[in-house]
């Protein structure tokens, strides 16, 4: 399905296997022809909307899946053979998509044409000197005709070459189309033609200055006057060779290639800027990172040096200089300075981590049991507050965190007390708030308050 012209040649050339009718939109003149050549002989060579006559075109409906067009061409392309007496390689095919959707999909109207016929359509208009813009079943000019008209609905009857045209259009859109060489009773054709479409009757439009009984609107326009110069510009429809449709995808398929080679190769780009990128990068960190080491390593040493310090300062000896207490023995309990440095160690080092005594009591929580807040302080209590479902729960959560009160080698809880449980809820559902309090062993303070203060 092409996306139309935007601009429409002036001039449209109806081709059949036994002759052609040209109108100038221009001149507003139908001249027939008995050859694509004695055509251009009259009219020159120049762009030309090609219509193919309804003798050599399939006008057919069905329902499609409301997809993409690209999958709704592959669906129709299985079943070409059902719709149309030629072998979907023989054929030629466009379709447009009418509004109407139910559940067995979007109604599409098809139309299609021996490839053979379209070759040869080519050919003779190559050989007149005529450059074809679009071919378009001519039929598609009654759909205009009848908007023109004011007709979403109508019969549209012509006359033609060898015949009258009868095309069928429902809601705006094409549904059926044929050629009849009984002229003699053409309201009966299109009675007959309308039991065919599957369709109810609506008004009879006599086109071309045809004239008969029990029509409802009698016009001298015509289907190829009208297919160019519609306000609403030329149908999508335009009917190509199978071998144009494969070149053309042939082309997409390999633009795409090229594109993805072409984004292959930018991502290798990338790719590598990156890793230099990264590479610089990665200098400029280890090289802070050396300094970091450096100046790590002699932050170390002043500490290790000012802890000595403060070790001396703090020695039992001097402890006992400053304040006029006896120095303690340095007989019984080790070497002198053993207390100060314990209680230097004791400064820098807690009993645990404040990570790990979280980890232990979120780990041991009981299921129906929420933590809503933890409180952790150096030197001073653990607190947990939380939700449960019940008192027991809650109860039970005091008692595991009772069994890490034990003195183990792994011992991280002491003194566990459960401060409160209150009642509330929570979107009606009842639930119980609680308190409990316990102490991290080990969680001492940076000094300790008992000991007697240096003046």
């Amino acid at each position: 399905m092409s996306k139309g012209n935007q601009k429409t040649p002036n001039l449209v050339i109806e081709w059949s296997p036994k002759g052609v009718t040209a109108f100038d939109a221009v001149t507003h003149k139908t001249q027939h022809y008995e050859t694509v050549q004695a055509a251009s002989a009259a009219t020159g060579g120049k762009e030309v909307v090609a219509a193919v006559s309804r003798r050599s075109v399939f006008v057919r409906t069905t329902r499609v899946p409301d997809a993409a067009i690209a999958d709704i061409r592959l669906v129709l392309s299985m079943k070409l053979g059902d719709l149309f007496p030629l072998a979907a390689s023989d054929l030629a095919y466009d379709f447009v998509l009418a509004d109407d959707v139910n559940v067995d999909g979007r109604l599409a109207i098809v139309v299609a044409m021996s490839a053979q016929d379209l070759r040869k359509l080519h050919e003779e208009f190559r050989s007149a000197g005529y450059r074809i813009a679009q071919v378009v079943p001519s039929a598609f000019g009654s759909v205009a005709l009848a908007a023109k008209l004011g007709k979403s609905s109508a019969a549209i009857v012509s006359r033609e070459a060898d015949g009258i045209g009868i095309d069928i259009i429902e809601s705006g859109q094409l549904r059926y189309s044929r050629l009849s060489t009984n002229t003699a009773n053409p309201v009966a054709e299109v009675c007959r033609t309308y039991t065919v479409a599957g369709l109810a009757t609506a008004s009879i439009v006599a086109a071309t200055g045809l004239k008969f009984a029990d029509a409802d609107i009698t016009t001298a326009d015509g289907a190829l006057d009208a297919l160019i110069s519609s306000p609403a510009g030329l149908t999508t429809v335009n009917l190509e060779l199978p071998e144009a449709v494969a070149l053309r995808a042939k082309k997409a398929r390999d633009q795409k290639q090229a594109l993805a080679l072409f984004m292959f190769v930018a991502a290798l780009g990338l790719s590598g800027f990156a890793y230099f990128d990264h590479s610089s990068r990665q200098a400029l960190v280890d090289r802070s990172n050396s300094r970091d080491k450096a100046e790590l390593a002699k932050y170390t040493k002043i500490q290790k040096s000012t802890a000595d310090d403060l070790g001396k300062l703090l020695s039992p000896a001097s402890v006992a200089a400053l304040t006029g207490a006896k120095a303690p023995s340095t007989t019984a309990g080790g070497p002198p300075g053993d207390d100060a440095q314990s209680n230097i160690n004791l400064a820098f080092s807690n009993g645990q981590r404040f990570s790990d005594v979280v980890t232990v009591v979120s780990n041991n929580v009981p299921t129906g049991v929420w933590l809503t807040g933890i409180s952790l302080e150096r030197g001073k209590r653990l607190v947990l507050r939380g939700t449960a479902k019940t008192n027991e729960l809650v109860e039970q959560y005091a008692r595991t965190l009772n069994t890490l009160d034990a003195n183990t080698p792994q011992q991280r809880l002491r003194d566990v007390k459960l401060e409160f449980t209150n009642p509330g809820s929570i979107e009606q559902i009842p639930v119980v708030q609680f308190s409990i309090s316990a102490f991290p062993v080990g969680n001492v303070p940076l000094f300790d308050q008992t000991k007697v203060k240096l003046k």
